[in-house]
């Protein structure tokens, strides 16, 4: 399975983005994405990518790892909303 970074965002503007998911890179397992998040050869990776998308780093709530089984549930809930929580 694989797992992706997924980053929130301190926010209270309507259209300012709330959430990010880093889709590259992703990983193999749930820890090895935990220390990529606090590794300091990686994390430039990170902050990198939020300027390129939003020509800032924005405030960070939070930072999680999740699964694409997740992501996947996610999804059928966003495009079928009588669907069940997670």
């Amino acid at each position: 399975m694989k797992w992706f970074v997924f980053v929130l965002f301190m926010t209270s503007e309507p259209n300012s983005p709330n959430a990010y998911l880093f889709t590259t890179p992703s990983f193999d397992t749930q820890r090895q994405c935990a220390v990529a998040v606090v590794n300091p050869n990686t994390i430039p990776i990170f902050v990198n990518k939020l300027i390129q998308e939003f020509g800032t780093t924005p405030a960070i709530k939070s930072i999680s790892c999740i699964s694409q089984e997740t992501i996947d549930k996610i999804d059928e809930m966003t495009n079928h909303p009588e669907a069940k929580s997670i």
